[in-house]
């Protein structure tokens, strides 16, 4: 990214809202709320390898990034989203392979991942996708903040 160059586009936000002030004030302060929440799930799950969590996580965030333009932290989310159920179904199938019985969550999660295609160099993006998100947080954050100031 090059000086000057935004994280955030509000043209979608604007399309959407008719450009009314008020409404893209409002989403910014939703926004704005959830973020720090986006960034702490991120890190706890990706820290404790939960994928599953991982996963829902970054599929929750998505939409509320990309509303506000975020096009680069919505593809990284995206591919959080697809790489988690990766790495789970990998560890269900080192589970199979030793023999451990699936509980219920297992089959659940088993019937939801057993279609993905993984190999190992695309799960070692998975901390890049993590930091690249966490680091654009803050950037956005600032930005809306002052976008905030001058509606």
């Amino acid at each position: 990214m090059t000086q000057g160059e935004k994280i955030t586009d509000l043209s979608y936000l604007k399309e959407m809202s008719g450009n009314d002030n008020s409404i893209i004030g409002e989403m910014i302060d939703i926004f704005l709320e959830q973020i720090p929440e986006f960034e702490d799930e991120i890190s706890k799950s990706f820290e404790t390898q939960n994928w599953q969590e991982l996963g829902a996580v970054a599929h929750k965030a998505k939409s509320s990034v990309r509303t506000m333009g975020m096009e680069k932290s919505g593809d990284c989310l995206e591919q959080l989203e697809h790489l988690s159920k990766g790495n789970l179904k990998f560890e269900l199938q080192l589970k199979k392979e030793k023999g451990i019985e699936y509980s219920p969550q297992d089959e659940k999660n088993w019937s939801n991942v057993k279609n993905e295609t993984m190999n190992d160099i695309e799960l070692k993006l998975i901390p890049v996708f993590v930091e690249e998100f966490l680091a654009q947080c803050p950037l956005a954050t600032t930005e809306l903040k002052e976008t905030l100031r001058q509606l």
